[in-house]
């Protein structure tokens, strides 16, 4: 058989193969149609690229991987609160994660590490039973030794103590935390560690929640990591962040640590299974009502996804968003749009520059059909704003880890936080209506001063959007 047959049969076959499977696995018309071309039209090539860059095996390897046994709180979660009239925007997650609401005593907004982190040591230093502690990053500096310290001292008098730091958020502070915890003798994990022997360069899969239980009865949650770039009173540093985290206490709190012990249980399965006792009680008596909503590669992909855009959906007056990356797909975008064309308020508040790169620019490359489409956009001065919030109506807010990227809504295991509560909700409208007045708004006439050049480099940027 002539080895010219030989080829051309198998870049039939390879291409063939490719365009089917596109064909059969792309849910947006446009990438299906993209790929198919490049395959029909660079032989070879065209489907070597597919292959490597094309299929999308981060579902597939999450299933895999992350398969952990944990009880589920068998307390009776509340779908319509006594005195509460919280739907439809409650009907969204109880449809995306089958559960009710449950209660919280008391919500605490904790704006900067100047005032997280006096909290958080503080439930530690009071810790009689146990600690539970995940975060993104957790820097190797005068804030994470005050912590490693305080944490150190809680496992000496008897304390339950485990870490969770996820495997590369942890390269973000060198030297790493990780040499230091082990050196305190602390129960600590990585999570999806990366390591060149044996190879295992999880890039993708990234643990970005961020979870802390104290003693079972106080938990927080929200987008800060642990480090002096948090302290803005600190002026040894020019890279500030600001952000915004939160104090539970109440039924929550028990959700909140089962998804630590979830998560734990997958980094450290030599330890065996750790069981997930509730210590909470629901109380139908409660003025706030709250639903944890776990996001990730896994069975709980498009959670957080399906979720915003329910809310979004739903809203009558209002939706606020204040968010650090802002590169939302095609069906968030669509549901700004017509909560807009219903007459609701939308405002979306970004950093004027992000921290990363690539993301300002491809950012800049969508503003201006937010713009067009009567949508405000407004850019925060510096310091860096990595706060998460999205407000519908007065007595919505859904907080946590996840930014409006594809990143975090299809690559990143993430948290979202529901609160249904009138008064959460003016005091987060309170913190948000200072910095919109103190923004400035984004129009057509400054988007138009970009140089043509830079106009590229952006558009060039955002092709890559699926994967900043």
């Amino acid at each position: 058989m002539p080895p010219t047959f030989l080829i051309t049969g198998f870049i039939v076959i390879t291409s063939g193969t490719a365009v089917l499977h596109a064909l059969l696995t792309k849910r947006d018309a446009r990438a299906a149609f993209g790929w198919i071309a490049f395959c029909l039209f660079l032989p070879f090539f065209g489907p070597m690229t597919y292959l490597i860059f094309g299929i999308n095996r981060i579902k597939h390897t999450a299933h895999k991987l992350y398969t952990v046994n944990i009880e589920a709180d068998g307390t009776e979660s509340v779908r319509d609160p006594g005195g509460t009239n919280l739907r439809p925007l409650s009907t969204v997650g109880e449809n995306v994660t089958h559960k009710g609401l449950r209660s919280c005593d008391e919500v605490v907004v904790l704006e900067n590490g100047e005032s997280l982190y006096p909290a958080m040591l503080d439930a530690i230093r009071n810790a009689n039973r146990k600690i539970y502690l995940s975060s993104y990053i957790i820097d190797n500096d005068s804030v994470g030794a005050e912590f490693t310290t305080a944490l150190g001292d809680a496992q000496a008098r008897g304390v339950d103590v485990r870490i969770i730091v996820d495997g590369l958020g942890e390269y973000m502070s060198w030297p790493r935390i990780g040499g230091t915890l082990r050196r305190k003798g602390l129960n600590f994990a990585r999570f999806n560690p990366i390591s060149v022997i044996p190879p295992a360069l999880h890039v993708n899969m990234r643990n970005h929640r961020k979870i802390f239980v104290a003693d079972g009865n106080v938990g927080f949650t929200g987008g800060q990591n642990i480090g002096t770039r948090h302290l803005l009173g600190d002026k040894s540093h020019t890279d500030h962040v600001s952000d915004l985290h939160f104090r539970f206490t109440g039924k929550i709190v028990d959700e909140l640590e089962r998804a630590f012990l979830s998560d734990w249980n997958y980094c450290r399965p030599d330890r065996g299974n750790s069981r997930f006792m509730p210590e909470n009680e629901n109380r139908t008596e409660s003025e706030i009502w709250t639903r944890l909503v776990l996001d990730g590669p896994n069975e709980y992909l498009d959670r957080l996804n399906d979720l915003i855009v329910g809310v979004i959906s739903a809203a009558r007056s209002r939706v606020w968003i204040m968010t650090p990356y802002f590169l939302p797909g095609n069906d968030i975008v669509s549901a700004l749009l017509g909560a807009r064309l219903r007459g609701v308020d939308v405002k979306i508040l970004l950093p004027v520059r992000s921290n990363i790169f690539l993301v300002n620019w491809a950012t800049q490359n969508t503003l201006s059909y937010f713009i067009e489409k009567d949508i405000e956009i407004y850019h925060q001065p510096a310091p860096f704003a990595h706060a998460k919030v999205l407000l519908i109506d007065d007595h919505y807010a859904l907080i946590g880890s996840a930014n409006l990227d594809s990143r975090s809504l299809r690559l990143n295991f993430e948290l979202g936080l529901e609160i249904f509560s009138s008064s959460v909700n003016i005091k987060l409208a309170d913190y948000f209506l200072p910095r919109i007045q103190a923004a400035t708004r984004v129009d057509l006439a400054q988007l138009r001063t970009i140089s043509k050049l830079s106009r590229l480099r952006n558009a060039l940027a955002w092709l890559f959007s699926p994967y900043l």
